[in-house]
């Protein structure tokens, strides 16, 4: 096999930045896109209200069971990659041909065929948010998957981990950024939808290429020898969940992903509708923030190698949970608004920079101390268990981020304070439960393990 190169590292973790635009695009402003606010000057495109259970939005419920159809596919993709015999690999295959629908469906989910509510608008939404779910799955469940077989060595792969969430956080930066773009789109006469789309068509272009790099620079084989497992996809599944560090890390992910997917869900609103400044300001606010995160990645890189992953993962998850909380009191400090933001910001970086960076290379931990301690290279369905869990958690989100946010809203306006108080408490509840999951982790012990296999 051949050794694992730096340059080979950061092709691999290019698509992480095109994850990264296209998870900003439908974490950060689908909601604010299809359940607008007067200020955005975006008309009503789908059915608004609540309209399913009499609790749940349309945009909610079809976000929600996309999150769903995304967590089923998982195990069942995982399974398919891990007893493929491509003679191309088990991986690369899967990525090569599910690269441009999984783009094309991310700027579909926008580009609604009416202009005006209707349940042909409903249904298209419905189906490209779906499909977008779909071609995620088969693109990234490999994708994540071949980082621990081809990387074994600790130290590299906290480094492929910080490339990983690199390439993420700038992709998100640039998603961040959206506002802007919209805003100098509008200036050349644009309506305010049109300049969404545009923007978002633009995004999608340098996603989809970003997706095909590796599949087409990156040879599988000459990295990765792999034992197939010949049980079925059940007793695989059965396999990780009877790993207690699994357990553990995969119930603390949950809960940490679920309150981050909370923050942003709303993170527009909070700096539009309770900080009250305008949509171009939030690009100054969110890229303080990235950058911020940015800045500590060498550090938090450096600790990791040194001194675990656990502690700074337990810090992020408390820093978070008060910030949470002190979203409750931003309309009522003292003070310029702009400054405050800023702060907040600045604040957050760290979690930001922590739960970018280790959640992956926790769970590559445990996947390598099981492979050691079982023989069988299974890393497919362990990542997608995993990403059963903490995707049926987002949906969980998903469904329920759109109801609060309208609790309290005035006649004509889709959006309250009071429900948006209520979606950081709630989010700040799950970062609690994360802590409590992430102290009973016994790293110590799955480390101890690889060192003494690397050591033989």
């Amino acid at each position: 096999m051949k050794s694992v190169t730096k340059k080979l590292i950061i092709l691999y973790c290019l698509p992480q930045f095109a994850v990264g635009l296209f998870t900003t695009m439908l974490n950060n402003y689908l909601i604010y896109f299809y359940q607008p606010s007067k200020a955005s000057g975006i008309p009503t495109l789908i059915t608004q209200g609540y309209v399913f259970l009499g609790v749940l939005t349309v945009i909610g419920f079809i976000k929600a069971v996309g999150h769903v159809i995304d967590a089923v596919t998982d195990p069942l993709i995982a399974g398919i990659s891990d007893k493929s015999k491509n003679k191309n690999g088990r991986r690369i295959p899967f990525m090569k041909y599910s690269a441009v629908p999984f783009g094309i469906c991310a700027l579909l989910i926008f580009c609604t065929p009416t202009s005006s509510p209707s349940m042909l608008n409903n249904i298209w939404v419905a189906v490209f948010i779906w499909a977008y779910y779909v071609f995620y799955t088969l693109y990234m469940i490999p994708h994540n998957a071949l980082l621990p077989e081809m990387i074994t060595d600790g130290g590299k792969r906290v480094d492929a981990y910080t490339f990983h969430s690199l390439f993420f956080v700038t992709g998100s930066m640039l998603g961040y950024v959206t506002p802007a773009f919209v805003s100098m789109m509008k200036k050349t006469g644009l309506e305010p939808v049109s300049a969404w789309r545009a923007t978002f068509t633009v995004f999608t272009v340098i996603g989809i290429v970003l997706l095909l790099i590796p599949p087409f620079v990156i040879k599988e084989k000459d990295y990765v020898q792999s034992v197939r497992p010949t049980v079925s996809l059940g007793s695989s599944l059965k396999h990780a969940f009877k790993n207690k560090h699994f357990v553990i890390l995969t119930a603390g992910q949950l809960f940490e992903g679920t309150g981050m997917s909370f923050f942003q869900a709303c993170i527009m609103y909070y700096i539009t509708s309770l900080m009250g400044l305008s949509e171009d300001k939030s690009v100054i606010i969110m890229a303080t923030s990235i950058v911020g995160s940015l800045v500590l990645y060498p550090f938090i890189n450096k600790i990791a190698k040194n001194k675990g992953k656990k502690l700074p993962m337990l810090i992020g998850c408390i820093v978070f949970t008060v910030a949470e909380f002190v979203i409750c009191f931003v309309d009522i400090i003292p003070g310029n608004r702009m400054v405050a933001a800023i702060i907040f910001a600045l604040f957050v970086s760290f979690p930001f920079a922590v739960l970018n960076i280790l959640p992956g290379s926790m769970m590559a931990d445990v996947i390598q101390y099981d492979t050691i301690k079982s023989g069988v290279n299974q890393e497919g369905v362990f990542g997608a268990a995993r990403s059963f869990i903490t995707k049926m958690g987002t949906s969980i989100a998903t469904m329920i981020v759109p109801s609060l946010v309208v609790i309290g809203a005035v006649k004509g306006e889709n959006i309250g304070k009071t429900g948006l108080f209520l979606t950081a408490i709630v989010g700040g509840g799950f970062f609690i439960f994360a802590v409590i999951a992430f102290a009973f982790y016994k790293e110590k012990e799955v480390l101890a393990v690889i060192k003494e296999h690397k050591n033989k």
